[in-house]
């Protein structure tokens, strides 16, 4: 079995119109989707489709009436990029704990043959699955990465990406914003930031660094001591965050599904299937064709 362990810090930083900071520690699964089926050997605590104290259910996931988790993921990469994904595929998620889910964003990690990621080699797709609260709407975000390939355990591999959003994620987020996303590798390690502009202006970054390490039992128990209720944890921490925000006098905005239907940004992303969201780095559509070729593409899918 190759499911790793991740464990690290996720860290928040919001910089308009107020200033507002959080970090915690946090604890993440990395399954390898061919372990789905005999991960829950690993311990009498961990179940796949049942409850448990720790356990995953497949409509947690992308296209839950694929039966194949797998399939779903190589059938979305395969109509985004042409690509049949013929290595591993990693999936950075928290799995459901007591029966709760929360997962602001999972991550489908898709290799070529050979590639070993627990060397900290280059996916050549990432899936970015964002899962809204409280609405529990999807939507998929597929990151085309420039230079896929193998690690080592001295230097950062690193990609980067820029794009507009086109999915409804917080109410203190508008959504005429743009991402630059930047993924790194380097041996076991891992690091996700996550800028938000709007305008000229940083709104927001958000940085998770995680070091893999092999998942067994003794792995797994050590880590329901330390991070026994990651999922209520973490949707505890939102709306915490949340009425602080709201006392400091941050803005809501209107989900776009409930704006005025002459709105800008009335549904926005509703219909994207397979929308080319790239933006140069000046958060601009690559409308030219010699300015998409120097960017990693993204696209968007709703899901």
């Amino acid at each position: 079995m190759t499911t790793e362990w991740l464990e690290g810090t996720i860290r928040h930083r919001r910089k308009q119109p107020k200033k507002h900071e959080f970090q915690y520690n946090i604890g993440m699964l990395c399954l390898d989707l061919n372990d789905w089926t005999d991960i829950a050997s690993t311990s009498p605590f961990l179940s796949s489709g049942r409850f448990n104290w720790v356990s995953l259910y497949r409509e947690d996931y992308l296209d839950p009436d694929v039966p194949c988790l797998r399939q779903a993921v190589c059938q979305l990469v395969k109509k985004a990029t042409g690509w049949i994904p013929d290595g591993p595929i990693q999936l950075v998620t928290h799995p459901r704990y007591l029966g709760y889910i929360f997962n602001p964003v999972s991550f489908y990690l898709c290799y070529e043959a050979g590639q070993h990621p627990e060397n900290g080699d280059v996916p050549r797709v990432i899936l970015a699955q964002i899962t809204n609260t409280p609405w529990k709407q999807r939507h998929v975000y597929c990151l085309e990465c420039e230079q896929p390939g193998p690690g080592n355990t001295s230097d950062w591999q690193s990609e980067r990406f820029a794009f507009s959003k086109r999915f409804h994620v917080s109410p203190f987020n508008g959504m005429d914003q743009h991402y630059q996303w930047l993924f790194s590798f380097r041996g076991p390690d891992l690091r996700v930031h996550m800028n938000v502009t709007e305008g000229e202006k940083k709104q927001f970054d958000a940085t998770l660094v995680v070091r893999r390490q092999a998942f067994d039992r003794n792995t797994f128990h050590k880590s329901l001591v330390r991070f026994p209720l990651e999922t209520i944890k973490g949707t505890a921490g939102i709306y915490w965050n949340a009425l602080k925000l709201k006392l400091k006098g941050v803005p809501f905005h209107t989900h776009p599904d409930k704006l005025d239907p002459k709105a800008d940004t009335y549904r926005r992303g509703v219909d994207d299937e397979g929308l080319d969201v790239t933006e140069t780095d000046q958060g601009k559509a690559t409308n030219n064709k010699a300015d998409a070729a120097s960017e990693a593409r993204v696209s968007s899918w709703r899901t």
